[in-house]
């Protein structure tokens, strides 16, 4: 369901400081207590998030995960991709598993992840990303209740920004939304974002990750919509290749709140539409 307006937890989200320096010592306190649950001795499900140069708008995408709740015992490991700012620093400090990928490049970062996970299922998001109570349970039971069921997706929606205001991109999303429909039925795979998706580790393996020739980087180039799909589509379509399905994740709990600023950097809004449409519709 695509909402006009933000949900309160969004909205009670970004009213948060993104400097830890302007927490109070209770509020840091009470965060490093809620990240403490993500470092479980045998865990389940593993979250990875690959960062570079986040030091001021990771925070937020980790206070939604704090607020998660699942039954499945999960760890959270954030990968550190030559970050030339105090991503790192931040991170320790806050009591969490960080590792260092050299190699530049989402879709190294998100293969180091898949490499030191520990669990059963990975899930993959970004560090400008908001994500649900439920998002957790939601993505690995899509997985634990069938078998065939390799990869997961869930939707999205975008964040407002001083250039565009939320109705705005609710108007987007419903648009878009025909476009991932039509996908949905013959190349889901391009419908699996790395910022809110999820797959069997083993499976994740066994396909040797998302090692592709040519790697993105963190914001993509402005003005360009791939022609083909990148490391985290071509690692659903190798899933799909190896015998397993694609599902999707429908619903509240499936939908995460994402930044704006690919579509910023693409010329905002009319212009990102409009190269999508070309690209999907009409095969430009």
């Amino acid at each position: 369901m695509i909402k006009f307006f933000l949900p309160d937890w969004v909205k009670i989200i970004l009213q948060k400081p993104l400097n830890i320096n302007q927490f109070s010592d209770a509020e840091i306190t009470d965060f490093r207590q809620k990240l403490a649950k993500f470092s479980p001795k045998n865990p389940i499900v593993s979250v990875v998030i690959p960062a570079w140069n986040e030091e001021e708008r990771i925070i937020h995408t980790l206070i939604s995960l704090a607020n998660t709740n699942t039954k499945y015992p999960t760890e959270l490991l954030i990968i550190d991709n030559n970050s030339t700012d105090k991503t790192a620093e931040l991170i320790q400090y806050l009591g969490l598993k960080i590792f260092l990928e050299t190699k530049q490049g989402v879709g190294h970062a998100r293969t180091c992840g898949l490499r030191k996970a520990k669990g059963k299922f990975i899930l993959t998001g970004d560090s400008d990303t908001l994500y649900p109570i439920g998002w957790i349970t939601a993505m690995v039971e899509g997985m634990v209740n069938d078998e065939q069921v390799y990869c997961v997706h869930g939707n999205y929606s975008f964040l407002p920004s001083h250039n565009t205001p939320r109705w705005q991109y609710a108007f987007y999303e419903i648009l878009s939304s025909f476009i991932i429909k039509k996908n949905e039925k013959t190349h889901p795979f391009l419908n699996t974002l790395g910022f809110n998706c999820g797959f069997i580790r083993q499976k994740g393996i066994d396909i040797n990750g998302y090692e592709i020739e040519i790697q993105r980087t963190f914001r993509g180039t402005a003005g360009v919509v791939e022609q083909n799909a990148t490391e985290d589509g071509m690692m659903a379509f190798k899933l799909q290749q190896l015998g397993g399905t694609i599902k999707s994740i429908n619903g509240l709990e499936g939908r995460v709140w994402t930044s704006d600023r690919r579509i910023q950097l693409d010329g905002g809004i009319k212009k990102a539409l409009m190269m999508r449409v070309r690209k999907h519709l009409f095969k430009q």
